[in-house]
């Protein structure tokens, strides 16, 4: 597990993990932990952060792609959210630009394949999109681009699988308002409208990992 921020948790992969008796291994990418082998490892997820990989790229950037290029090279299936997913992107030969507006709150996709990616709704939170790698094929999209694609043995989905009400709230916190003031996004309604669906997203966020992990694990509890 690649954590790349300290409010952008495992989320709901935590449960969903427990539940299939499966271990994580969280390694905090942002904090210098070490990234041991990628063979050493039975899947790996990518997760989220409100850096960018288009200029001014933090320092472990790079060495996280280069760690994702190594996954693939060993055959080792990943799963890349948000920025994991924009991270996924350059390692496959794809690239990553701006937005002409944030998209924020949540969203339903167009997915090409309802039961890998359900269509939402999903949390999302980011100011980049993605052009896809030259041999990735796109699972899902909405008006912002790509919102979901394959590649290899990788997966890749824009929106948050894994984030929670309590998680989207941290980041309006971090974020003081700014974000959803200029995109004429209300918090508060935003946040009652999260939690009200909060079970709905938790269902389908498990029928998506477990689809994603379903070819490389034991899946002892699948829904």
């Amino acid at each position: 597990m690649l954590q790349c921020q300290a409010d952008a948790p495992p989320g709901l992969l935590e449960p969903w993990a427990r539940e299939r008796g499966i271990a994580l291994d969280v390694r905090r990418v942002d904090g210098g932990d070490p990234l041991p082998a990628p063979y050493r490892y039975d899947l790996a997820f990518a997760l989220g952060s409100d850096a960018s990989l288009i200029e001014q790229r933090p320092p472990w950037a790079d060495p996280l792609v280069d760690w994702l290029r190594d996954a693939e090279a060993a055959a080792v299936p990943v799963l890349g959210i948000c920025f994991g997913a924009q991270a996924l992107a350059l390692a496959h030969g794809g690239r990553v630009t701006r937005l002409a507006r944030p998209e924020i709150g949540l969203v339903d996709v167009d997915s090409a394949d309802a039961d890998r990616i359900p269509g939402g709704p999903w949390i999302a939170w980011h100011e980049d999109v993605v052009a896809l790698p030259p041999l990735a094929y796109e699972l899902a999209r909405n008006e912002f681009g790509p919102q979901a694609f394959c590649v290899g043995h990788a997966v890749a989905v824009q929106f948050h699988p894994e984030a929670t009400a309590e998680i989207l709230s941290r980041w309006a916190d971090a974020d003081e308002g700014r974000s959803l003031a200029a995109i004429g996004v209300e918090r508060a309604a935003l946040e009652q409208r999260a939690r009200q669906i909060e079970s709905q997203v938790s269902a389908a966020a498990f029928h998506l990992f477990d689809r994603f992990a379903g070819a490389t694990v034991p899946l002892a509890n699948a829904r």
